[in-house]
């Protein structure tokens, strides 16, 4: 028996074997197959979900791929568990970006850790398995979802054009939503600006600005990228400026969220004009939290001094709330978007760590000072 045939036979008679009778393979008869998914789905399949089950249990093999489904028997526990889900009555988009509560840097995980920039490539399963662990399922109503990435070799994120792929984005945005989360969009990484758009201004707003439009009707709100003054810093307010305007233009309605470097304030200007915005701050994670007024918890950015994270937090939101008197913006919101991290694994580059206990305290200070949501620890007010 080769081994295309041991992964994809059944009816082998003998211990550690599926099935009774003799070997037949499953790409040769898939009798077997439909009357499966018939007792399961209540209907016949079509060619394509057969064609489907085949790949599962072993035609991926022949392409060097990882098999899902060694045996009959584990095809039909994923086909069971998939017709769950498709009967789930979660509806993720009904939870308020203004309240939003996610972990976006948890769970404390490797096989899960930063799963925003890797979903797109990851089977059903595996989505489904992420979004049901305790962080995510309890403590969590927003997921963070990247459409878009390239290649980083420390975060295991591997390339996806989102606009080369449009069913599968919104295959998996869909998917998040029928387990009652709201996804956060991502546009794209700055990796994937930088190496599938050869950092070219003019080929981003476009990317963003068609992004924006595929997505526009299944997310809570939008954000550019990560970390936006890697890319642009302050010297290129014109570049951030087109950003938001190109993402407005594909989504009219929808919130724009900017998110900066460890304790650098939003520009007003990012959002010159423009209506339900927020400022996704990083508070940096060795920071302290602040908010009490002690001589120890000062910071220094620049000219600015800040009470810790707290008073980082509320700085920004009481300049934003003077241009939103003003005029310049509307309905605007500050909001945290990274102040702690995990433990993932021993020897790892990011510290300090911190328990989602841990972090969920800090988050629930920083809320106090100002900040509308947390989307670091799930913290609530």
């Amino acid at each position: 028996m080769n081994n295309h045939q041991r992964f994809t036979g059944f009816h082998i008679d003998g211990r550690n074997k599926h099935g009774r009778g003799t070997w037949r393979s499953l790409t040769g008869d898939p009798t077997d197959i439909r009357e499966l998914f018939c007792r399961i789905a209540e209907r016949e399949p079509t060619e394509q979900e057969v064609g489907d089950a085949l790949w599962r249990l072993g035609w991926s093999a022949m392409y060097g791929e990882a098999i899902s489904c060694p045996t009959l028997a584990d095809y039909e526990r994923w086909l069971t568990a998939r017709h769950r889900q498709a009967d789930r009555t979660g509806n993720g988009l009904r939870h308020d970006y203004r309240t939003a509560r996610g972990t976006w840097l948890y769970p404390g995980d490797r096989e899960y850790w930063l799963a925003s920039q890797r979903m797109m490539l990851w089977p059903d399963e595996k989505i489904d398995r992420y979004l049901e662990l305790d962080p995510i399922r309890l403590d969590s109503d927003h997921v963070v979802i990247c459409c878009s990435t390239g290649r980083r070799p420390a975060l295991a994120e591997e390339p996806f054009d989102g606009l080369a792929n449009e069913a599968r984005v919104r295959s998996v945005f869909e998917r998040v939503i029928a387990h009652d989360k709201a996804p956060v969009a991502w546009l794209l990484s700055q990796e994937f600006y930088l190496q599938q758009l050869d950092g070219n201004h003019t080929k981003l707003v476009d990317h963003l600005e068609h992004t924006a439009a595929l997505v526009a009707d299944l997310s809570s709100f939008l954000v550019p990228m990560r970390e936006l003054g890697d890319v642009y810093s302050g010297r290129y307010q014109q570049q951030r400026t087109d950003v938001f305007r190109a993402m407005r233009r594909g989504a009219p309605l929808l919130p724009l969220a900017c998110h900066e470097r460890p304790l650098e304030q939003i520009p007003v200007d990012d959002f010159a004009g423009l209506e339900n915005v927020i400022s996704l701050l990083q508070t940096g994670f060795d920071t302290p939290t602040g908010g009490r007024g002690r001589r120890d918890d000062k910071v220094y950015m620049g000219s600015h001094v800040y009470d810790g994270a707290a008073g980082f937090i509320e700085a920004n939101t009481l300049r934003m709330d003077r241009w939103q008197a003003a005029e310049r913006i509307g309905n605007h919101l500050t909001a945290v978007g990274e102040h702690s991290i995990p433990l993932v694994w021993q020897g790892q580059p990011w510290k300090p760590t911190r328990t989602l206990a841990d972090a969920r305290r800090r988050g629930k200070a920083l809320l106090e000072h100002g900040a509308a949501f947390d989307l670091s620890a799930g913290a609530t007010r």
